[in-house]
């Protein structure tokens, strides 16, 4: 009886003690696991970057191509251990380690891609990329024991300067204009004519994203400037171009003046290879009056005869 309560007395106690070992082995890994702090990393992007946001932001930031964007970390108090800045694609699961800053020995480990593009503060743990449009995506800020949620940052490309084309018009017919932008994704078309929002008229219609404009039936009282105006979330441009709507009677006047003066010259180049008799004058063929040798002038003198020969002929 004694043994039994002797043996059984023995197995409690390794119980409790397995019990112990097993509740330390759990607070260990535990406390081994980066918690999830409450603040957040923060961003914002350095002047001068075109029309952007130069707020700084909490979860999201929106910035262009080419400036400046400095992440910020919450404030966390340690005084040993690693720091990471992470970074992964929106739609991807993969996460890939921009700056791992080992505190006690004073050394960065930079990403081979980032190599002269970011710039990593040891005092503040800010980290300072000069963006490219691939560097879009979640970023998160990490230690050894703390882990803030991911923020996100969109990097958009400024547009470049519009191209605006128009087709030649007459009264009457179809004018068309198209906007083209070579770099850059437009989120805007406005247009304006003269300096003003283009007028309430059915005749002026819109198409691709309000990037071609088609004036039906033209008239004279649309001529004008007229001005396309680009834009998204980081940046703003605009062209201009000066449409002359031609009258169709003056477009036939002016073909039928070519026309005379083409005859003209070309009635003029066949009368200076003539044969005249002298110098001073021009006898049109009637080579009765005296002998005479041939002359070719090239003087204006000589171009006035031949013009007085033609009207004579």
């Amino acid at each position: 009886m004694q043994c039994a309560l002797k043996m059984s007395s023995v197995s409690g106690y390794s119980s409790a003690v397995q019990l112990l070992v097993c509740f330390l082995t759990v607070l260990i890994w535990v406390h081994e696991i980066p918690a999830v702090n409450d603040t957040h990393v923060t961003a914002r992007t350095l002047s001068p970057c075109y029309s952007a946001n130069f707020t700084p932001a909490s979860d999201r930031l929106i910035s262009a191509v080419g400036c400046t964007v400095v992440f910020s970390p919450p404030g966390l108090n340690f005084s040993t251990g690693i720091v990471h800045w992470d970074y992964k694609n929106v739609s991807s699961t993969d996460i890939l380690s921009i700056i791992v800053y080992f505190k006690e020995q004073s050394k960065v480990d930079l990403h081979p891609s980032y190599i002269g593009n970011v710039e990593f503060s040891k005092t503040h743990w800010t980290l300072q990329i000069k963006l490219q449009l691939g560097d879009g995506g979640m970023y998160s800020f990490r230690t050894s024991s703390h882990e803030t949620k991911w923020f996100q940052l969109e990097v958009i490309e400024p547009l470049s300067q519009p191209e605006l084309q128009s087709n030649s018009s007459l009264v009457g017919s179809t004018t068309e204009f198209v906007c083209k932008v070579p770099v850059g994704k437009v989120d805007s078309y406005p247009w304006k004519k003269d300096g003003k929002r283009l007028p309430e008229d059915s005749r002026f219609l819109l198409f691709q994203n309000d990037s071609i404009l088609c004036i039906l039936n033209t008239a004279l009282s649309d001529n004008g400037v007229y001005t396309c105006e680009v834009g998204n979330q980081v940046s703003w441009n605009e062209t201009s171009l000066k449409l002359v709507i031609q009258n169709p009677s003056n477009v036939v006047v002016g073909v039928v003046v070519v026309i005379g003066i083409v005859v003209v010259l070309v009635a003029v180049s066949y009368v200076s290879r003539k044969h005249l008799k002298c110098p001073t004058q021009c006898y049109c063929g009637h080579s009765d009056v005296l002998p005479w040798k041939t002359v070719y002038l090239k003087s204006t003198t000589f171009q006035k005869m031949s013009l007085k020969c033609l009207l004579l002929l």
